[in-house]
């Protein structure tokens, strides 16, 4: 009886020690990291160009408008507003002037996207029948200093940044780079149909990001 009493005993505390161990060990490595941000004024800016501060009423340059980017921080959102004519090519060669004080080059590209708000690049949407229809649009950086001269695809001061035609197809095109100190004009060429169906107060609204990259 000892001995049977004793093997049961036994069992019963292996069974409780097999529960009583965990099952997995945790093993964990933790490392500890920091960034300190700096709030500095902007660098790379947009001014108004020539045309803009012309007094022909066709082109207008807000260099103080903004953008809810969410989290409860606003960023500027500058906002050129031109007029295209049926029938008429409108150039507008210097419209708004990108600006470079960031101590070093810089390289700009710029890109079809929605804005930090998430409204549409192309608004209202690009569908058949739609202003897109009745509209070519190209936006040129050029890429010298001083006046480069009418934008155009044959004239090598110009880099095409941007066209959209087509019915709101968009094509994304090169970069420029801009020294220390230095700006460079944005330039549209606005293309309108002579027929076009469109009224005054119809609104072609393209919106896009100016990407500088740093070395």
């Amino acid at each position: 009886m000892t001995n049977g009493m004793t093997r049961r005993t036994a069992v019963v505390l292996v069974v409780l020690m097999m529960i009583a161990v965990p099952a997995t060990a945790a093993v964990i490595t933790q490392n500890f990291m920091r960034a300190d941000v700096n709030l500095s004024a902007a660098c790379f800016t947009k001014t108004a160009g020539a045309d803009a501060l012309g007094t022909s009423g066709f082109i207008q340059f807000a260099g103080g408008e903004t953008v809810d980017a969410g989290g409860g921080v606003t960023l500027l959102q500058e906002t050129t507003t031109l007029d295209g004519f049926k029938g008429d090519r409108m150039i507008y060669s210097d419209a708004v002037r990108f600006n470079n004080e960031c101590g070093h080059t810089i390289s700009v590209s710029l890109v079809s996207q929605n804005d930090p708000n998430d409204d549409p690049a192309l608004d209202p949407p690009a569908v058949a029948g739609s202003i897109w229809d009745d509209l070519s649009i190209k936006l040129y950086l050029s890429n010298v200093a001083g006046d480069p001269g009418i934008p155009s695809d044959t004239n090598a001061d110009w880099e095409l940044m941007l066209t959209i035609d087509d019915g709101g197809n968009v094509t994304s095109g090169g970069a420029v780079t801009i020294p220390n100190v230095q700006d460079r004009r944005l330039a549209f060429v606005i293309d309108t149909q002579f027929d076009s169906a469109a009224l005054p107060t119809d609104v072609a609204t393209l919106r896009w990001t100016a990407q500088a990259v740093h070395p």
